[in-house]
């Protein structure tokens, strides 16, 4: 009986998970390669922005390795961003983000014509719930061309490629 229970707590573990996008976007390119996002954002009206550089150390069946690195700045102060490995697992939990429609846009990035599929997605980390757009191109280590999300009312964020080098 209790392995029963166990076979059947398993299969419903495993059908609560989907297949993370970030990790196949990654999961397509070999260690190496990598890309630099711009990111500006408005907290209540103050302006930051961020240029991050995220490179693809790993790539296993379950997850990927992905080293960030670069700089910040909210205002006129300069926030350190320490670099740091960042795992992204293949599978994350079904309720953790929700693509509400999805189609396919060319759009222009870093001064290329790239084929996107974009989604418009809800995502939800403890009890923040995000809505947003994001373009995606599998010419882009990641994935992310342009991204556009609001965690908060007070809080937006616009995202862009910068430039990448795919391995």
């Amino acid at each position: 009986m209790a392995s029963i229970l166990a076979a059947i707590l398993a299969i419903l573990a495993a059908v609560q998970e989907v297949d993370n996008l970030q990790y196949k976007y990654w999961a397509n390119c070999k260690p190496g390669s990598w890309v630099k996002l711009k990111m500006d954002m408005d907290i209540g009206g103050q302006k930051g922005d961020s240029e991050m550089t995220y490179k693809l150390l790993e790539v296993k069946p379950d997850m990927v390795v992905v080293e960030v690195s670069g700089k910040s700045k909210l205002g006129a102060q300069d926030i350190p961003v320490p670099t740091q490995k960042q795992e992204i697992k293949a599978k994350e939990p079904a309720d953790q983000t929700k693509i509400e429609k999805e189609g396919d846009e060319e759009i222009e990035v870093a001064g290329k014509k790239l084929k996107c599929r974009w989604y418009q997605f809800s995502s939800k980390a403890g009890e923040t719930e995000s809505k947003g757009k994001a373009w995606m191109s599998l010419d882009i280590p990641g994935g992310t061309a342009k991204g556009e999300m609001a965690p908060s009312s007070a809080l937006k964020i616009l995202m862009t490629a910068l430039e990448w080098e795919k391995k």
